[in-house]
């Protein structure tokens, strides 16, 4: 496999309001601080929408693309037969990076953890990260054993696959920290994983959604470094909702017309 060559911009997708969790801290399904946010019950981009992006994406010249799904919890995405790994296989053979954001929820099954990547690795050579959320607020791993079904059984499954189609698949954890210094997962958590190729990395947890109610533990949070722009290109990191692209909280753009936000394609 080719080393892969960094994304030259970032899509955001929200695909769906719902969730299988219901997190305390949770942010993912607010857009800013208004309260006329589309994302409501009920909301879920359709398959057509997505693809719309996704040839937005492609329409554009010298870019390269990473598309980040999130949602509420993008693998409980379904339309007329396809899931979300349909979404993700459409993403990465339109020469697109996909990668995710997941609650670990849908990978507790271990038949159906191998056969979303036996799938995705059938029809795609294209690689793909998936970034689990595990802390405090998921209570989706043991805190007594230092353990977790989820990632046991994707170190399981990613093991079943030939080295080469192996190398394509990535996990890294992402941990939403507070002021507690002991919020984190357990050190021994971290390695007993990372020997197996997954990384963990923490987050702050921020000023948005729920998490709103508990500005005494958020710690303090410098910003996302920004992304490298050349001159007259358009901005580097957008997200899409409904049929809206935003940036930093404000509408700027609409599905279907990424050159008005690209004006020099690129």
């Amino acid at each position: 496999m080719t080393e892969q060559k960094p994304p030259t911009n970032i899509m955001g997708v929200s695909l769906l309001h719902k969730c299988n969790f219901s997190c305390e801290h949770c942010g993912y399904i607010y857009i800013g601080d208004t309260d006329d946010h589309v994302i409501r019950p009920g909301y879920r981009l359709t398959w057509g929408q997505v693809m719309t992006a996704i040839q937005d994406c492609t329409s554009l010249e010298d870019s390269y693309w990473n598309i980040n799904y999130t949602g509420g919890e993008p693998t409980l995405w379904e339309e007329d037969g396809k899931a979300f790994v349909d979404i993700l296989i459409a993403t990465g053979n339109a020469g697109v990076l996909p990668t995710y954001n997941t609650n670990g929820s849908y990978f507790y099954d271990y038949e159906k953890t191998r056969e979303f990547f036996r799938k995705y690795l059938d029809r795609c050579n294209t690689p793909l990260k998936t970034f689990v959320s595990m802390d405090k607020f998921h209570k989706n791993y043991d805190p007594d054993t230092g353990r977790a079904k989820s990632l046991d059984n994707l170190v399981k499954a990613y093991a079943t696959f030939p080295e080469e189609k192996r190398k394509l698949l990535s996990t890294h954890v992402v941990i939403i920290v507070t002021t507690d210094p002991d919020s984190s997962l357990p050190e021994e958590m971290k390695e007993h994983y990372g020997a197996s190729g997954i990384t963990f990395g923490d987050f702050p947890m921020l000023d948005v959604g729920k998490a709103k109610k508990m500005k005494d533990q958020q710690p303090e949070f410098s910003g996302y470094p920004p992304m490298p722009v050349k001159e007259g290109s358009g901005p580097g990191v957008i997200v899409l909702v409904g049929d809206d692209y935003y940036v930093e909280y404000k509408k700027t753009g609409k599905l279907g017309r990424m050159l008005d936000m690209y004006p020099n394609g690129r």
